[in-house]
């Protein structure tokens, strides 16, 4: 599989970096994140009032200060947004670098001791409003010796692939909540 990704899943210099420090071999895929949706809404909403400020009111004691830091909010959450997606869990024959912003998570497949799925379900009053699904990836780090979990939820493009995955590398079996969609 070496060689077949788009040029834009090719990894950054910075996981190549600690792919070759820590062993783990040929890239192989890339695994993309997804923008958060909660997000989204929230700089649509904020916009919304901005907009509605200078339309209205920019010129009020409230007018400056709300366009200002609305404008902020949404700019930096630009910034995150831009920063995820540029990312993702880059696989490699043996192991995995998940890259998310600054953040560089390496494990190699002999690391893994367990992968945990679990689902979360929100209620607002008695009426289901959403839910959520993870997978705790329990693995000893190999620069510390101590045992350490790491996470992945439905922000990456296929949770439930990346599980499977994971799990025939490594011979260990899912565990928990399996399928995310309770089917």
């Amino acid at each position: 599989m070496a060689g077949t990704s788009k040029p834009i899943d090719a990894p950054p210099p910075r996981v190549l970096e600690r792919a070759a420090r820590d062993e783990l071999g040929e890239f192989e895929r890339r695994m993309q994140r997804r923008p958060g949706f909660g997000g989204a809404l929230a700089c649509l909403v904020i916009l919304v009032v901005v907009a509605n400020f200078l339309v209205n009111s920019s010129d009020t004691v409230w007018g400056r200060p709300v366009v200002a830091l609305g404008l902020v909010i949404v700019v930096a959450w630009g910034y995150v947004w831009i920063q995820r997606v540029r990312g993702g869990l880059y696989l490699f024959s043996g192991g995995f670098v998940d890259a998310a912003g600054r953040r560089l998570i390496s494990v190699a497949w002999p690391e893994v001791r367990s992968i945990k799925g679990q689902k979360t379900q929100f209620a607002v009053g008695s009426l289901p409003a959403g839910s959520a699904f993870a997978y705790d990836v329990a693995f000893t780090a190999r620069a510390t010796g101590s045992d350490a979990v790491w996470t992945f939820n439905t922000t990456y493009d296929d949770v439930q692939d990346l599980a499977r995955l994971i799990s025939r590398r490594t011979g260990v079996r899912v565990t928990g909540t399996t399928d995310p969609y309770g089917l």
